[in-house]
């Protein structure tokens, strides 16, 4: 009798999976819809275990060609995790994004490359116009509680240029992202190029941060020496010293 429950429940057990496994996306998408505050997906394909989306739309963000995949081995340490790519034509990624039991919300290994121009046209800050590439490398991020707790990995800006009035080539930089403590920290370097930078970020989990950082043109008297001039007298060595603080919302994904 035991033996004849435990083949029942075997079977119940893989029943459901198999359910799962199987159940279309696109249905179950409807199921759903109402309650994703924000987000919108069309043309999706596939089942709930291995879909994809034609477009995605999260407010007034857009992405094309989404597809994902729930990660089966990390459902045994209860997490629910997720393998995402984007061949949208310019935002381009691929990362692992999960929820644990304990409602942490995560991403890692977060690999992509994005138009800095494109990103700007998202912000209330057009000017000075920007260009060059995004480049995110390794990037973790992890949020609990309404808090950042982690936050590791490179984000690189190449082919840094700004439009004041003219175009100025500004090189190429680099923030390495480390968690220390209750902070995370972002440490800005130069890649080489005629603008030497260097500089900290430091986030809280609450979402304060505040930066200082100097910059200091490689060829004193030329083009981007004169138009940095607009930032206020340089120091001694010729550098500007600069200083932000202020919030960073943390994102509403509890």
């Amino acid at each position: 009798m035991k033996k004849r429950v435990r083949y029942v429940l075997l079977g119940v057990i893989a029943y459901g999976v198999f359910l799962v496994v199987t159940f279309p996306a696109a249905y179950a998408y409807r199921l759903i819809q109402n309650q994703l505050d924000g987000i919108q997906l069309g043309s999706v394909d596939g089942t709930v275990w291995s879909g994809s989306a034609q477009i995605l739309k999260i407010n007034d963000f857009y992405l094309q060609d989404i597809d994902w995949k729930i990660q089966f081995l990390p459902l045994f340490l209860g997490r629910l995790e997720l393998k995402l790519n984007s061949a949208d034509k310019e935002f381009k990624f691929s990362t692992h994004a999960g929820r644990t039991l304990g409602g942490m919300v995560y991403i890692r290994g977060f690999q992509g490359r994005f138009p800095v121009a494109s990103l700007q046209a998202m912000t209330p800050y057009p000017v000075p116009a920007l260009q060059g590439q995004l480049v995110f490398d390794g990037l973790e991020i992890a949020l609990t509680d309404g808090k950042y707790v982690k936050g590791t990995g490179e984000l690189l800006w190449k082919e840094a240029v700004a439009t004041v009035s003219s175009p100025l080539d500004l090189g190429g930089f680099a923030v390495e992202l480390k968690t220390e403590g209750q902070e995370i920290t972002g440490m800005l370097k130069d890649t080489g190029g005629p603008l030497q930078a260097e500089g900290v970020l430091k986030l809280s989990a609450e979402g304060r941060y505040q930066f200082n950082g100097k910059f200091t043109p490689r060829d004193g008297g030329g083009k981007l020496a004169q138009n940095l001039r607009m930032l206020g007298s340089p120091g001694p060595a010729g550098g500007y010293e600069l200083s932000y603080d202020g919030h960073a919302p943390v994102p509403a994904l509890q």
